[in-house]
C-alpha cells in the first residue's frame, strides 16, 4: 500500500464522519493484508464496509467468501479504486515442484506492475548457468513469460529469476525470486496397449513405460499409475478388476483412453468398471451453441399495474414475455439460466438444457413464482454481474437477456457499464428489452446502455411479445471458402482451473470421439464445440482417474499428440500419477513459502524418521500410517536444505500482489457493493445513505376496523331494544 496516497483513507473517513459522526476508522499493517479476516471482524450486519486498499488479500478468508458471507447479514462492502502514486515491479515464478529427469518442464515467470508502463531486464537462472536474458517493456498490469527447462541430474536445483527495472520502482525486495525443484527418476507406467500408436510413443519417451497386451503383467506396486489403451469390457477379466480397484484406491492413477473398442463402443455402460470412470458410456445432452441468462427486474418500480385498470403489472408482464422466451423453440438447443435483481440480484436457475421438458416446464413455474422484493434500488449492476459468473465456464456462445422497465438509479449506471463493457469485450451478445406503458422516442439510460455495449435494444408494450435472436453472425466471406470437412470436431478447454489446464494452450481438431457424459462430481476440462466431453477427470478413493474419451492418435486425435497440443496427454499423465517420487525410504514434501510464513513439512517413512535441520533434531509427530509432520520457521530468504530436499525462502507475500485487485471490482459488485475511485466520495455518500434507508412491503391486518365497527353496531343495536323495552314498560 505504500505506493498509494497515503492520505487517502483520512480523506474517505474526513468526508463520512462529517455526515456521519458515528463512522470509524480501521487500520492495519505489516507483511501480510487478512483483508477477508478484517471484513469477517467488522462486519456487524445492516452497515456498510469502505475498503481503501490495493484489494490483494493474502492472509486468512478469501475476499469473495468474506464479502459473500457478510453481505448476507446486509453488510454492503465498497471500494476506493486508487491510482498509485509510484510504480513498483515483482516477479515470481509458478512451476511444478517435482519434475522428471530428462523431461522438458515449463515454468512461468510472472512479472506484475502497479501501473501502466514499465521497463525492465529479466534474467533466468537454473543453478547460477543463465537460461534466459532479455530486455522487456510491459503495459500490461501481468505478463507472464513460459520457460522450458530438462533437467540431466537427480536431486534438488534452484531456478532463479530476477529484474532490474529501468524506471520507477518503489520496492527492490520484490525484484528477484527463487523456485527450488526436485528432480526423480522416471516413474515406472504401465500401458496395456495391442498396438503402436502416438500415445504409446509419447508416454514411452517421458516415463518408464510398461507395455503389456493384458493385465496379466499384474498392477504392481512399482507403478505410478496404469493406461488402457481401447479395452473392450471382455478384455478386462473380473479379477484384473478387483486389482485394478484396489491399485486406484490406495493412492495410484488410472487413465482410459478411448477408441473402436471402448465406453460407448465396449461395452462399459452400466458396468462395474464404468463405476471407477468420471464418465457413464451413453452420450451426452447436446448443450448447443448458447448459454442464455435472462435477467429480469423485480425492483420496486415493477409494482405498478402496466396499463391502468387492467391488475396488470410489469412484472406480471416480464414473466410473461420470459415464458413466452423458454417456449421458443429456437432456444430448445440452448441452456438457460435466469437472474433476478432488486435490492439485491439472486439467482433464480442455474443454467438448463431447454430441450428437456421436465425441466423446462420446472423453470417455468419457478420463474411465475418469482416475488417482488419490494426494495426501491434497481441494481441492475448487480444482475449483469451474477449472470457473467454464471457463463464463467460457457463453453459455446453467452447471450444475456436484460427484462427491465429501465429505470436505472442514480449512481448505478456507471457500474452497469462497466460489468455490461466486460462482458462484451468477452464476446458476451446483450439483448435490452424496455418493458413499457407506451412507447418512446426519448432515449432513456436504459437503451444508451445498450447502445453502449453493442447490445441489441427493443421496447414492448402489453400484451405484445418480443423476438429474441440468439444465432451467432456467419462469418466474414474469405476469398477462398475453406471447404467443409465433414467429422471433424474442434476441442477447447472447458474448466481452466484445473492442474491439466491451468496454463494449457490447446488448439486442435478430432475427427472421432466416444460419446460419454460426465458424471455428477467429475470435471469436465476438455470438450468439442458441441460441449461433449473429450477429458473428464475426478478421484477415486486416494487415487486420480482420467476418462480420454478420443483415441491414441492412430484414427482421430493425432492433432492431440503433437506440437503444444502434446502438453494434454502429458498433464493428463502427470496428473493422475500425482507425486512421481519412489515411496522407497524417506520422502519429504515441503512447498517454498515467502518470509513470515511457517514452512510445513510432510514425510513419508516406513519408521519413525529422524530429522535434523540447522543442527537441531525437529519434533515430529505422527498424522497416519507411514506419515509424519513437522516445521520449520525460516527467518531469512535463501534456500535451505532438508537432508537433500530443498525449500526457497522468498521475500514477504505483501509484495507479491502489485497494483489494484483486478478481481476485487467484480467480486464486490457481484455482492451489492460499488467501486469508486477517489474523486467519487461524494457518490460513495449518496449511495450509502440510499442504501441506509431500507424499505420493506408488509402485510397489514385491516381486521380491527371492520370488528370495531361490527361491535359498535351491535351495542348501539342492544342499546336501542333496552331502551325501547323501558319505554314500554313505563307507558304500560
Amino acid at each position: 500500500m505504500e505506493i498509494f496516497n497515503a492520505t487517502v483513507a483520512d480523506q474517505v473517513y474526513g468526508s463520512i464522519h462529517d455526515r456521519n459522526p458515528s463512522a470509524q476508522i480501521r487500520a492495519f499493517s505489516g507483511d501480510q493484508t487478512p483483508i477477508g479476516d478484517k471484513i469477517m471482524q467488522y462486519a456487524r450486519g445492516d452497515d456498510h464496509i469502505v475498503l481503501v486498499s490495493d484489494g490483494n488479500s493474502n492472509y486468512g478468508v478469501e475476499l469473495a467468501d468474506a464479502v459473500s458471507v457478510v453481505s448476507k447479514t446486509n453488510t454492503t462492502v465498497y471500494l476506493i479504486d486508487q491510482t498509485p502514486d509510484h510504480n513498483d515491479v515483482s516477479v515470481r515464478i509458478i512451476g511444478s515442484k517435482n519434475v522428471i529427469i530428462g523431461n522438458k518442464n515449463t515454468f512461468r515467470i510472472v512479472v506484475q506492475q502497479a501501473g501502466t508502463h514499465a521497463a525492465y531486464e529479466l534474467a533466468v537462472k537454473v543453478d547460477d548457468e543463465v537460461i534466459y536474458h532479455s530486455r522487456i517493456e510491459q503495459f500490461d498490469p501481468v505478463k507472464v513469460r513460459p520457460i522450458s527447462h530438462a533437467f540431466s541430474t537427480l536431486g534438488t536445483h534452484v531456478i532463479s529469476a530476477s529484474i532490474t527495472p529501468e524506471g520507477d520502482d518503489h520496492f527492490q525486495s520484490n525484484n528477484a525470486f527463487d523456485k527450488s525443484v526436485y528432480v526423480v527418476p522416471k516413474p515406472a507406467i504401465l500401458l496395456i496397449s495391442d498396438e503402436e500408436s502416438n500415445l504409446r510413443d509419447t508416454v514411452s519417451d517421458l516415463y518408464d513405460v510398461t507395455v503389456s497386451s493384458s493385465g496379466s503383467a499384474g498392477f504392481q506396486e512399482k507403478y505410478k499409475a496404469v493406461i488402457l489403451d481401447d479395452r473392450y469390457i471382455e478384455s478386462i477379466s473380473p479379477d484384473d478388476l478387483d486389482a485394478l480397484r484396489g491399485f486406484v484406491s490406495d493412492g495410484r492413477g488410472l487413465l482410459v483412453v478411448g477408441g473402436e473398442k471402448s465406453y460407448d463402443r465396449g461395452g462399459y455402460l452400466d458396468s462395474d468398471f464404468e463405476k471407477m470412470l468420471p464418465v457413464k458410456s451413453y452420450p451426452s445432452e447436446y448443450y448447443g451453441m448458447n448459454d442464455v441468462v435472462i435477467v429480469m427486474d423485480i425492483s420496486a418500480s415493477t409494482f405498478s399495474e402496466i396499463v391502468v385498470g387492467t391488475g396488470v403489472t410489469f412484472l406480471d408482464y416480464e414473466k410473461a414475455l420470459v415464458i413466452d422466451i423458454l417456449d421458443d423453440k429456437d432456444f430448445r438447443d440452448d441452456r438457460v439460466g435466469v437472474v433476478a435483481f432488486g435490492g439485491k440480484a439472486y439467482e433464480v436457475s442455474g443454467l438448463t438444457y431447454l430441450d428437456n421438458d421436465a425441466a423446462r416446464e420446472l423453470l417455468k413455474e419457478t420463474i411465475m413464482s418469482i416475488e417482488p422484493k419490494g426494495e426501491i434500488t434497481t441494481t441492475l449492476d448487480q444482475g449483469l454481474a451474477m449472470a457473467e459468473e454464471m457463463l464463467t465456464n460457457s463453453a459455446g456462445a453467452k447471450d444475456v437477456i436484460i427484462v427491465s422497465d429501465g429505470n436505472i438509479d442514480a449512481g448505478i449506471y456507471e457500474s452497469s457499464l462497466s460489468v455490461a463493457d466486460r462482458m462484451n469485450n468477452a464476446n458476451t451478445k446483450m439483448h435490452f428489452i424496455h418493458v413499457m406503458s407506451s412507447p418512446t422516442d426519448l432515449l432513456t439510460k436504459f437503451e444508451e446502455l445498450a447502445h453502449r455495449v453493442d447490445g441489441t435494444y427493443q421496447q414492448t408494450t402489453y400484451p405484445a411479445s418480443v423476438a429474441i435472436s440468439t444465432a451467432q453472425p456467419d462469418a466474414a466471406p474469405t476469398p477462398t471458402p475453406p471447404p467443409e470437412e465433414p467429422g471433424t470436431y474442434t476441442v477447447s478447454v472447458f474448466t481452466r482451473k484445473h492442474f491439466i489446464t491451468e496454463h494449457l494452450d490447446l488448439s486442435a481438431t478430432i475427427t472421432g470421439y466416444n460419446d460419454v457424459t460426465s458424471k455428477l462430481g467429475a470435471k469436465r476440462l476438455v470438450v468439442t464445440g458441441e460441449g461433449k466431453p473429450i477429458v473428464c477427470a475426478w478421484r477415486y478413493g486416494l487415487g486420480r482417474v482420467v476418462a480420454w474419451s478420443t483415441d491414441n492418435g492412430g484414427a482421430w486425435s493425432s492433432a492431440l499428440y503433437i506440437g503444444n497440443n502434446s502438453q494434454l496427454i502429458s498433464s493428463v499423465v502427470n496428473w493422475v500419477i500425482g507425486d512421481p517420487r519412489s515411496e522407497e525410504g524417506v520422502v519429504i514434501e515441503a512447498d517454498d513459502v515467502f518470509l513470515g510464513d511457517v514452512c510445513d513439512i510432510t514425510i513419508t517413512s516406513d519408521t519413525i524418521p529422524n530429522m535434523v535441520f540447522g543442527g537441531d533434531t525437529l519434533d515430529i509427530s505422527r498424522i497416519a500410517e507411514n506419515t509424519y509432520k513437522t516445521s520449520i520457521d525460516l527467518d531469512e530468504e535463501g534456500v535451505y536444505y532438508l537432508s537433500d530436499y530443498g525449500i526457497a525462502v522468498n521475500y514477504p507475500i505483501e509484495y507479491l500482489d502489485v497494483g489494484m485487485n483486478p478481481d476485487a471490482e467484480k467480486v464486490i459488485q457481484l455482492h451489492g457493493g460499488r467501486v469508486y475511485n477517489e474523486s467519487e466520495t461524494g457518490m460513495l455518500l449518496s449511495d450509502v445513505k440510499r442504501r441506509s434507508v431500507r424499505t420493506a412491503y408488509e402485510p397489514v391486518s385491516q381486521k380491527t376496523p371492520f370488528i370495531l365497527a361490527a361491535l359498535a353496531l351491535f351495542l348501539i343495536e342492544v342499546i336501542a331494544r333496552r331502551v325501547r323495552e323501558i319505554t314500554r314498560r313505563k307507558g304500560g
